[in-house]
């Protein structure tokens, strides 16, 4: 994929928020009662759009006219805002989606150079930029804006720094943290912000997200991808992206013959996702695989019937948990969790885990 092109997949090159109009209220009123905190933690499920809203207020307060600049009427000829839309062709917005927009920082993941992968978390080297870039005057004047994504994947280095942070902030500056997980963070850091909890959206605000991206798409698929994000607009587009469908019906056909594995498929499908072009259909195949198998455990302690994703696949999940105990389904799964990280972890042959993983899932129904 173009470097242009991923820009464009970027959350702050998105311009509508779907579903989540109360947190973008509460920022407005916040703002125009001139109480806007100037830490919020934003979080929810990943791919809820947490990232997308957060970019969209920094839009927001990076377009505001800056009131040191006075004008002939000065700034309260610009009247109070009544949304947070903003124009695409502003040319604030415009520098700010191609990342060079002085007024905005992003503390995330980046590359170790030593290795050439991506790091496992956010450095403290990554919040010490963030730092220095509060500590400086605004390059455009007006707001500055900090986003850091995830929070969570800070380590306790990079939390404490921040929280230095959060407790002396400079005057007209902001931090927005995305969070998937906010109970990992440092409780001292929680108290410091202003809570926004995003949820799951419907299915139907989904399938729009979805049919605005993918016109071809059909209603059945729409669906189905909306029914495997659980609500998360951004886990449904990256679904629609590599065909997720599709694989989900590969994946469900074999899952619904246990306890019989047919291996010659089976070894097929796993060398087509071991391929090296393949990383991201492999790991949304065993994303989609752990996930089948933690549906059913749910479904199985709960005894009310999950959702259909493909038709039938309720009835199949009951007459699977059957052939063994929760608890021993519960340890399968841990187990699998367990050898896909290791996989990961030691550059495992990816053919192979693939196999092991269905073998073990036929093993436990034969009991």
């Amino acid at each position: 994929m173009s470097e242009h092109a991923e820009t464009l997949r970027h959350p702050r090159a998105t311009h509508e928020v779907i579903g989540h109009e109360a947190a973008e209220r509460l920022f407005l009123e916040a703002f125009n009662s001139d109480r806007l905190h100037h830490a919020w933690l934003i979080s929810g499920p990943k791919g809820v759009g947490k990232a997308t809203l957060a970019w969209k207020f920094a839009k927001f307060l990076l377009t505001r006219p800056n009131e040191d600049d006075g004008g002939f009427f000065g700034v309260e000829s610009f009247g109070t805002p009544t949304s947070l839309a903003v124009s695409p062709d502003d040319s604030a917005v415009q520098r700010i989606i191609a990342g060079g927009h002085g007024g905005v920082m992003v503390a995330e993941r980046t590359m170790n150079d030593k290795t050439g992968k991506l790091r496992n978390d956010i450095i403290i080297d990554d919040v010490r930029k963030l730092i220095g870039f509060f500590s400086q005057t605004s390059a455009e004047g007006g707001w500055r804006v900090a986003i850091v994504d995830a929070a969570d994947e800070m380590n306790p280095n990079a939390a404490n720094a921040l929280l230095k942070l959060l407790e002396e902030p400079p005057a007209k500056s902001i931090l927005l943290l995305v969070s998937h997980s906010p109970g990992r963070l440092l409780p001292t850091i929680r108290s410091r912000c202003r809570a926004l909890n995003l949820k799951a959206l419907p299915e139907d605000s989904v399938q729009a997200v979805l049919a605005g991206r993918f016109p071809s798409l059909s209603p059945d698929d729409l669906k189905s991808l909306a029914r495997l994000s659980e609500g998360a607009p951004g886990k449904a587009i990256e679904l629609a992206s590599l065909n997720g469908v599709q694989l989900y019906r590969q994946m469900a056909e074999e899952l619904v013959g246990l306890p019989r594995v047919n291996m010659p498929r089976i070894h097929a499908l796993a060398d087509k996702l071991a391929a090296p072009k393949a990383d991201g259909e492999y790991r949304l195949f065993i994303e989609m695989l752990l996930g089948w198998l933690e549906r059913m455990v749910r479904q199985a302690a709960s005894g009310q019937a999950m959702p259909d994703i493909m038709a039938g696949e309720g009835a199949a999940m009951a007459r699977i948990s059957a052939f063994c105990g929760l608890d021993q389904w519960l340890d399968l799964w841990e187990k699998m969790g367990h050898l896909v990280s290791r996989a990961d972890a030691v550059n495992l042959d990816r053919r192979q885990v693939i196999v092991n993983l269905f073998a073990s899932l036929g093993a436990a129904c034969r009991g």
